[in-house]
């Protein structure tokens, strides 16, 4: 989410609330998804989910590996599918591409896991509902936003941008990674192993600068959530 405002997120959460009674009876399915796609070197991986758990490995390959596992009532595994678009900048997945013609009231999402694996020089962008995201050994830079989720960053070489409404951030940077860093939270607090310069803060609000150098922004905002950085 790009916003973590209270109004949106609280509608947001009663619709859910309130849908799950009608669905609770349904015949709830398995499908699995595997796919293999290019990408051109140092391009963009754009991803899009709702609920579900996310997982995506910087590896040597030249292409994007996908395996995700959806589940949900047969009628919106049928209608509601996952759609993976490749472009001249890079691919992009989105999880719940609904038909035109189909309309749900009670339910219009399917749940759905990913295990990808990417070339190590992209970048990634990350937009989640109710997903917990796992981003190891990518080199490019990193947008990460869930509303309900922890976010893991493992092995971070460029700029990082999290986001999250109750889940923990971790952080862990490529031993030569440095920057600016920007720290946002209502009730969180940031912990940091590296030394930390800190250049202006207050209870809720920290800049500063981490690591030995380097131009990279890491950039950390959570509402209730906590933020290490290692």
């Amino acid at each position: 989410m790009s916003r973590l405002g209270l109004i949106p997120a609280i509608a947001l959460i009663s619709a859910a609330t309130l849908a799950t009674p009608a669905v609770a009876s349904e015949q709830q399915e398995t499908e699995r998804i595997d796919r293999t796609v290019p990408i051109r070197a140092n391009g963009h991986l754009r991803l899009k989910n709702f609920s579900g758990r996310i997982s995506i490995t910087g590896t040597n390959r030249a292409d994007v590996s996908v395996h995700a596992v959806r589940r949900a009532s047969r009628d919106r595994l049928d209608h509601i599918k996952l759609d993976i678009a490749e472009s001249g900048s890079g691919v992009t997945i989105e999880a719940n591409r609904k038909d035109d013609s189909w309309r749900d009231r009670d339910n219009n999402v399917v749940d759905t896991e990913f295990d990808i694996e990417v070339p190590s020089d992209i970048s990634v962008e990350v937009d989640a509902f109710s997903s917990s995201v796992d981003v190891k050994d990518v080199r490019g830079d990193e947008r990460v936003h869930t509303f309900s989720g922890a976010i893991d960053v493992s092995d971070a070489w460029g700029s990082v941008d999290a986001e999250t409404f109750s889940g923990n951030v971790t952080v862990k940077l490529a031993a030569s990674a440095g920057g600016r860093v920007e720290f946002d939270s209502f009730s969180g607090s940031l912990r940091s192993d590296a030394a930390l310069t800190y250049r202006s803060g207050s209870r809720r609000r920290i800049s500063g600068d981490i690591g030995t150098g380097g131009n990279n922004d890491y950039h950390f905002k959570t509402f209730s959530g906590d933020v290490r950085i290692r």
